[in-house]
């Protein structure tokens, strides 16, 4: 192989990210679009690098590393802004009534899974740090918002059947969003 210096890749993963917001997005800011290319394109760099087994050699794809679809660090700071913009939808809903909302409903098969995972997090953490091996986070925060996209996709939260399940539902959301926040923070991503 040949050396690539860390500076290089960055500063054009951040150019790639910088110019697929500008089609994306028109009405966004400069300043705005540079904190979201720092984070999407860093991000990417950080979990392409994380999501591998530290003993073996990376095989680095830019093209791949910046994709939303698959096993990327955008797919899941995608999962982690879904996850917001649905609870942004109800900010006047005060969080007590969240606290207190219970799942005395059928789950559906997707709720089931993205309470299975999140009741993993603090194993798979221990686990990561005990083994010195990152990957093991990467994996599990590819995992949530794999899961995340699933429920997102399948479960109507917004126009649930009643306001007790869509009570239970956003704190189901609000648990994804906060666990998908820890892992990537761990992961020294925003």
């Amino acid at each position: 192989g040949r050396v690539v210096l860390f500076k290089d890749v960055a500063d054009e993963a951040l150019r790639r990210v910088t110019a697929t917001s500008k089609e994306k997005n028109p009405n966004l800011s400069d300043a705005v679009r540079a904190d979201v290319a720092k984070a999407v394109g860093l991000g990417s760099l950080a979990y392409a690098m994380l999501a591998v087994d530290n003993s073996r050699d990376t095989v680095f794809d830019m093209d791949v590393a910046l994709s939303f679809e698959g096993r990327t660090g955008p797919y899941i700071q995608n999962a982690h802004v879904r996850a917001a913009s649905i609870l942004k939808k109800f900010e006047g809903l005060k969080v007590e009534s969240l606290e207190a909302a219970t799942f005395n409903f059928e789950l559906t098969s997707h709720e089931i899974e993205l309470i299975e995972l999140l009741s993993r997090f603090p194993a798979v953490v221990e686990q990561a740090a005990k083994e010195y091996r990152p990957m093991i986070m990467a994996t599990y925060a590819y995992d949530l918002a794999s899961a995340f996209h699933s429920f997102y996709h399948a479960v109507s939260v917004l126009k649930a059947e009643t306001d007790e399940i869509r009570d239970a539902r956003l704190r189901l959301v609000a648990a994804a969003r906060q666990t998908l926040a820890n892992a990537l923070a761990l992961l020294g991503i925003t």
